[in-house]
């Protein structure tokens, strides 16, 4: 028989898994996968994604559950350990899933960050997205210094014997730009314009997959997406491709749900090579802080999703 803490990952994992699979359903997204097509990748498509997400979904309660045991603790030494070796294993069942494409890396560390830190809260009795962004970054900060430190030794020596480095660390030893490690660090800064702009839709009335474009819309105005920066490069993010984004942003209105402009927006990153995957990833956390901000969702004394959650 589970015990309490057990129920309560299961329950707010769910949701985790819940908000990567709404993620992929929400649509049109202008340059990323989704169900009208396959924006602007070439090697993966709604299909895979799924399959991807499904094979995410067994680890998210693990890691809500060693949140909830090292916050009794405060060990967040022992926590970041444990949702990094786990991350691992997950990107691996991801790998094995989708044939070696990676579609969910960077929403593996940010939504694992998240759920551990999820879990502190529980213990603390406030899951306050604030407070669970808050604590995030008190998890992850040491770290990714000594990431960021790591990447600089190992770019210089690589840069005097030769091999190879990752697309995000050459970003950053170019550009200082840290994509999802800096949002980690500086406890996930654009979650909160995000989350108001989607609350606020749905407060108006908008159907949730209209405020869920909203909200990505505004993520791609404000985070440093590295995987737009990798495919079109800084010049481009820096310049007409926020300027496009403030365009649509401004002319989308979730209320009336005219898609012309996410349609206009999708031709024109699909032209340039242009995936704001990042932008995707925020929005599956972004989501999930909205859903575990609710009480009723979470039930730890019964199976989860045995009725409707809220917030759908």
């Amino acid at each position: 028989m589970k015990t309490q803490n057990e129920n309560f990952a299961t329950a707010i994992g769910a949701l985790a898994a819940m908000s990567t699979f709404i993620e992929i359903a929400t649509a049109p997204k202008p340059g990323l996968v989704d169900s009208y097509g396959n924006g602007a990748h070439s090697d993966m498509d709604w299909a895979l994604f799924m399959v991807s997400a499904s094979a995410l979904a067994p680890y998210w309660p693990q890691q809500i559950l060693d949140g909830m045991i090292c916050g009794e603790t405060g060990r967040f030494a022992d926590l970041f350990g444990k949702l990094r070796a786990r991350g691992i294993k997950m990107e691996q069942a991801m790998l094995s899933a989708t044939g070696g494409i990676n579609t969910h890396k960077g929403l593996i560390f940010a939504l694992s960050l998240l759920a551990g830190a999820a879990g502190v809260c529980l213990n603390d009795g406030d899951c306050a997205p604030e407070e669970i962004r808050k604590k995030s970054s008190e998890i992850a900060y040491p770290f990714m210094e000594e990431d960021f430190e790591r990447i600089k030794t190992r770019g210089a020596r690589r840069g005097r014997r030769g091999g190879q480095v990752t697309h995000g660390e050459k970003i950053f030893l170019k550009h200082g730009i840290g994509g999802i490690r800096s949002e980690a660090m500086k406890a996930f800064p654009s979650l909160g314009p995000s989350l108001e702009a989607y609350e606020k839709a749905l407060g108006a009335g908008a159907r949730a997959n209209d405020a869920a474009l909203l909200a990505l819309l505004t993520l791609m105005t404000i985070c440093e997406d590295t995987n737009v920066i990798h495919r079109a490069g800084i010049k481009f993010w820096r310049g007409e491709y926020l300027k496009r984004v403030k365009e649509t942003l401004k002319n989308f209105d979730p209320l009336e749900a005219d898609y012309g402009p996410l349609f206009r927006l999708d031709d024109f990153l699909v032209r340039n090579n242009a995936s704001p995957g990042g932008a995707a990833d925020l929005l599956s956390c972004t989501l999930f802080l909205y859903r575990s901000k609710i009480p009723e969702n979470v039930t730890p004394n019964e199976p989860p999703f045995t009725r409707r959650p809220s917030g759908l």
